[in-house]
């Protein structure tokens, strides 16, 4: 292998799979299988392994998300839930308890145990979940945030049991959503004060025509702290600099993976956002939004990171917004921006930003313009979501991704019908449930097949 492959492997962040050739070498040395070799290393087996519906939980969850595991101490009933972030979050732990489940028809039955140590699981203010295991045949898991267990056990009190609707199954739907809405609360509210010094010197940086402060200026926030600061002055920048404009622009967007993508689902501004481009050029040409994801991103993404990256797609179609999907990877580095055509690119940075909290500017130069209008040009003719309404061009882009779409429209029936909010919650006040609870309502409106 190169030196170049063997220095970005041994930083420690480095995320996917070996190119084939590589690969096989490295099979044939270690005698493992590269996936594990790249993969986060497994819990070491011993004495705190855990017993019975936890080490059924744990097996599966360790099977299906390299990015997830349970792990409890020796005679424990709590145990802990750690789910690693990728490149865009950081990671973070939350607490969990197992109950034995039954699952029938619509309904997943779990049993309340030992009613004493479940009140006491229940009752901290941490972020927690109670996991149901219904290990008949083949394990299946149950999930629900620990508020929502607390309340619905205080307007129950004295059932031995608790029952969950269908949608609440441990797939990788809700995998993903708790994956990344518990990294963003995470990391959201251990910045809480920090963001709200850091929002008082936007005004200053809006006025100016260029701005991309380094993340060193600071190096006490979270990626997702990070992140939100980012993503809410890029959105104020755009905002101010399309002023009086009455032709729609057209957009380019930096996301390629269902991490960095995950922001659109559950950032409070992004939704305003979205919603408030969408009407002011309600009634004009068609808004465009154009995304560079390459095969490789696709392949090195889990099925549950591809969902969101779906999701996120869904949710711009549904307000409107015609995306258009490029793969080609040359692609892959062009900036943010916004297009207004003769006249000038907004250019926003925040997504995949490595030193910089955020990177703006306004260009005018005309061979910029030109470059910027053909990347879109591209984007347009060799999109992989062709299509002449927003259900073709989504079914064009779950085939894209390698997502079952009858699949996908059954279980956002399933979730619409109970609510996002009643699997997993935010915490934060700069998030929501909201846009998924959109999202879902739109897919399930559409045919599941033809």
């Amino acid at each position: 292998m190169s030196r170049k492959s063997f220095h970005r492997w041994a930083k420690g962040d480095w995320y996917g799979r070996p190119w084939p050739d590589t690969a096989l070498i490295l099979e044939h040395l270690f005698k493992v299988p590269a996936a594990d070799l790249f993969s986060p290393a497994p819990a070491p087996a011993s004495a705190s392994a855990p017993e019975g519906g936890a080490l059924s939980a744990s097996v599966l969850v360790a099977e299906q998300w390299p990015t997830s595991r349970f792990f409890m101490g020796p005679g424990e009933a709590v145990g802990g839930w750690e789910l690693a972030g990728r490149q865009a979050l950081d990671g973070t732990t939350a607490a969990v308890a197992f109950r034995a489940a039954t699952a029938a028809g619509c309904l997943a039955h779990l049993d309340a145990g030992d009613a004493g140590a479940l009140d006491e699981f229940l009752r901290p203010a941490r972020r927690g979940f109670l996991i149901g295991v219904d290990d008949r045949e083949s394990p299946r898991l149950f999930v629900v945030d620990a508020a929502i267990a607390r309340r619905e056990r205080a307007a129950s009190a004295g059932q031995s049991s608790s029952a969950l609707p269908k949608a609440h199954l441990l797939d990788d739907l809700t995998y993903g959503l708790v994956w990344s809405l518990v990294q963003l609360d995470d990391g959201l509210l251990a910045d809480d004060f920090a963001l709200e010094q850091e929002q008082k010197v936007l005004e200053t940086y809006l006025d100016l025509p260029r701005s991309a402060p380094s993340r060193r200026t600071v190096p006490d926030l979270t990626k997702a702290g990070a992140q939100w600061l980012g993503s809410t002055y890029c959105a104020r920048h755009i905002m101010r600099r399309l002023d009086g404009l009455t032709d729609p622009p057209a957009f380019w967007t930096r996301e390629q993976t269902g991490e960095q993508a995950s922001s659109w689902l559950w950032l409070r501004h992004k939704s305003d956002y979205l919603k408030a481009v969408s009407a002011r050029y309600a009634g004009s040409a068609p808004l465009s939004r154009a995304f560079c994801i390459p095969e490789t991103e696709v392949s090195r993404s889990g099925r549950y990171e591809r969902i969101l990256l779906l999701l996120a797609i869904t949710l711009m179609e549904l307000h409107g917004v015609r995306v258009d999907v490029l793969t080609k990877p040359e692609y892959s580095h062009v900036d943010g921006f916004v297009l207004v055509p003769g006249q000038r690119a907004v250019v926003a940075n925040w997504a995949r930003t490595d030193e910089e909290i955020w990177a703006v500017d306004t260009v005018t130069r005309r061979p910029a313009l030109r470059e910027y209008g053909e990347a879109l040009g591209e984007a347009r003719e060799h999109s992989v979501m062709q299509g002449p309404d927003p259900e073709v061009r989504l079914r064009s882009m779950a085939g894209y991704l390698d997502i079952d779409w009858v699949w996908l429209v059954e279980r956002s029936r399933e979730m619409s019908e109970c609510g996002t909010a009643s699997i997993v919650r935010p915490r934060s006040r700069h998030l929501t449930a909201e846009s998924l609870d959109e999202v879902f309502a739109f897919l399930a409106s559409l045919a599941p097949d033809r």
